[in-house]
C-alpha cells in the first residue's frame, strides 16, 4: 500500500523531470522509462521502510494512523517533520529538485543503465526533499484523500512553483505549531 501511495503522490513531483528529460534526450516517450525506473527504485526503498514502521507500530498496538488517538506520537511526528523542513539538508535537496535541466545537463549518462542511475540519483535527492512530509501519512492516514492531497500539494508547490523554495520554512513552522497544539490538546502523558 505504501508503494502505491508513494507512486501516486510523487507522480506530479517527478513529471517536470520526465518532461525535461524527454526534451534533453529528444527521443521517444519510452526513453524516460529507465530514468523513471531508477527514480521509483529510490522511493521503493522508502516505501519498504515506511511499511515496516507502520506494521511495527500496529504490532505494538499503536493506532495507525495516529491522529488524535495517539496525541504524543502525532505531536512528535508533526514537530519532527516541521524541524526537518528547516534543515540545510532539506534546503539542499529542494534546491536540486527545483532544477531538472541543470541536473540533466551536468550529470547526463548515456544508455539505459545511465538513465537508471540518473533516475536513482534524482530519486535520492527527491527522497531527501519529501520523505518527512510523506511520513506524515502515519499521522493523517493514507486513506484520507484530503490530507494526502494537502501533503502532495505542498510537495508539488515546493518543487515546482516559482516561489516554492520559500515555502519550506513557513510549512515547517506551521507543522511545529500544529505539533505543539496537538500535544497541548492531548493533555499530560
Amino acid at each position: 500500500m505504501w508503494l502505491a501511495m508513494t507512486g501516486l503522490m510523487m507522480a506530479p513531483v517527478v513529471y517536470p523531470w520526465l518532461r525535461a528529460l524527454h526534451r534533453v534526450a529528444a527521443g521517444p516517450p519510452a526513453s524516460v522509462t529507465p530514468f523513471l525506473g531508477g527514480y521509483m527504485l529510490a522511493w521503493a526503498g522508502f516505501s519498504v521502510a515506511a511499511a515496516g514502521v507502520h506494521v511495527s507500530l500496529a504490532a505494538m498496538a499503536f493506532p495507525v494512523p495516529f491522529r488524535l488517538e495517539a496525541p504524543a506520537l502525532s505531536a512528535a511526528a508533526l514537530m519532527l517533520t516541521g524541524a526537518y523542513q528547516l534543515t540545510p539538508l532539506k534546503g539542499a535537496c529542494l534546491s536540486h529538485c527545483r532544477s531538472p535541466a541543470g541536473f540533466l545537463l551536468s550529470k547526463w549518462r548515456d544508455g539505459p543503465v545511465g538513465q537508471v542511475r540518473m533516475g536513482f540519483e534524482h530519486g535520492l535527492h527527491c527522497l531527501g526533499c519529501c520523505w518527512a512530509l510523506m511520513a506524515l501519512a502515519l499521522v493523517v492516514g493514507m486513506g484520507s484523500l484530503a490530507w494526502m492531497g494537502v501533503l502532495m500539494a505542498v510537495m508539488v508547490a515546493e518543487t515546482a512553483l516559482p516561489f516554492g523554495a520559500r515555502l519550506a520554512r513557513p510549512v515547517g513552522a506551521a507543522l511545529i505549531v500544529a505539533g505543539v497544539v496537538v500535544a497541548a490538546m492531548g493533555g499530560p502523558a
